[in-house]
């Protein structure tokens, strides 16, 4: 008890030789709570080696310190973390830190100001297996709008995109902006566009207990630059979301969120117009009577994407994915098939069916002037085949939707599960 208050009377006439202007900057720095814990780099780990380095130097923006985290392992037994600056500096935290699946270490270096890293160097005590460390970023405003290219104390003319939108959940700060929608379920399907011209990722029900899931995309459907997350029935907590791209680089949107039911979250930015090869969720859903969740994930494509000059035309031999529809079994459907928003000029169109053949009997393409053209047709499109190329008139004008007479084919041996077929339309410059 007395070196308590030993302690605490050192404190006080320590903060008494301060001027009023550094204790009113100690406490703006170190307690503000603009501050957000974001995560900057994730790194599986060999639990044997004595030591490593993590490259952060693509981190966006300046931090005002670090934390590390076990984020997957049996124990982390760190001996000594070095930071080292953009600027050459280095610091050097000499002490052991033993991290438990979860755990955390106390702020390492926490500043006044904001610097650019470039290097984390973790030394350990041997062990065995493998595990997952975090390097978590102590952030403010000030640094989210800092930019390396201008150098350490010049802004980014660029609005604050930051890309890790919640922070830990010992500061106290937002969640993910969202707003109310209706309470029904997507009626598309995954890989399939909205009315909006969005495509749908995937849709997954969320337990009480804690869900994995990864959502595959893949490469034929487009590069993307945002995406956003649906919820209905029931809140959900995330425990994280992680976007990875094509390349294998990967970016952590979202820790320790709280999405309420029946909303919607506002587009979240990704590092610039990339193909996306998965999406990873970790969540659960409130524990209370509402049951399950649903969660829909969501994407908007790269601006251009699907331009007359777009950087579209550079793969799939310069088809793009226009839009999709599930046929259904009995009779011919007339479907709306919503297309993206696009520039026109389609000389070609070609209808791509998937997991179950179809019979395709018409297609009627509606422009943005309201004019048209339908071509017949009666044949058999075979699960995974390719009706087409259709010539269209040399029509400029953007396509509006595609309004499609197909069926599902009840009777095919080839097809994947018992679900109806996947139609997708393919345009052409």
């Amino acid at each position: 008890m007395f070196r308590r208050l030993v302690l605490g009377l050192c404190v006080v006439l320590g903060m008494g030789a301060l001027t009023s202007a550094d204790a009113r900057r100690w406490h703006r720095h170190h307690h503000h709570h603009g501050d957000k814990l974001i995560i900057i780099a994730e790194s599986d780990v060999d639990l044997s080696l004595d030591h490593y380095t993590i490259d952060v130097s693509q981190a966006k923006g300046a931090y005002k310190g670090i934390r590390i985290k076990n984020a997957m392992g049996k124990l982390f037994d760190v001996r000594r973390v070095e930071v080292v600056y953009s600027d050459g500096s280095v610091w050097d935290e000499d002490r052991q830190i033993d991290m438990y699946w979860g755990e955390r270490s106390r702020p390492i270096n926490p500043t006044y100001e904001s610097r650019f890293i470039d290097k984390i160097k973790i030394s350990q005590e041997p062990g065995y297996g493998r595990g997952r460390l975090q390097i978590i970023g102590i952030q403010d405003s000030e640094g989210r709008r800092m930019d390396r290219s201008d150098g350490e104390r010049r802004y980014s003319r660029t609005p604050d995109r930051s890309r890790h939108l919640v922070s830990d959940r010992s500061e106290e700060s937002d969640n993910i902006p969202v707003k109310p929608t209706v309470p029904i379920a997507t009626p598309t399907a995954p890989g399939q566009q909205t009315p909006g011209g969005d495509v749908l990722f995937g849709a997954q029900s969320v337990g009480f207990l804690t869900d994995r899931d990864v959502i595959r995309i893949g490469n034929e459907v487009g590069k993307f630059a945002k995406i956003r997350l649906r919820v209905l029935d029931n809140d959900i907590h995330i425990t994280e979301m992680k976007v990875v791209y094509n390349n294998g680089e990967s970016d952590t949107l979202a820790v320790n969120a709280d999405i309420p039911k029946n909303s919607r979250t506002s587009w979240i930015d990704l590092r610039g117009d990339r193909f996306i090869k998965e999406i990873q969720l970790v969540y659960r859903s409130r524990p209370n009577f509402n049951g399950q969740a649903r969660i829909e994930v969501f994407g908007r494509y790269a601006p251009g994407w699907l331009g007359v000059n777009g950087e579209g035309r550079k793969y799939n031999q310069g088809w793009l994915l226009l839009g999709a529809q599930t046929a259904g079994f009995v009779g011919f459907d007339k479907d709306d098939i919503p297309i993206a928003t696009n520039e026109g000029g389609f000389k070609r169109l070609r209808v791509t069916v998937r997991d179950r053949a179809i019979t395709l009997n018409e297609v009627k393409i509606i422009y943005s002037d309201g004019s048209d053209e339908t071509v017949p047709i009666r044949t058999r499109v075979d699960a995974g085949g390719t009706y087409g190329p259709i010539d269209l008139k040399g029509r400029h004008e953007p396509i509006d939707h595609i309004e499609a007479r197909y069926r599902s084919r009840f009777f095919d041996s080839s097809a994947k599960g018992k679900g109806a077929a996947i139609v997708e339309i393919w345009g052409k410059h």
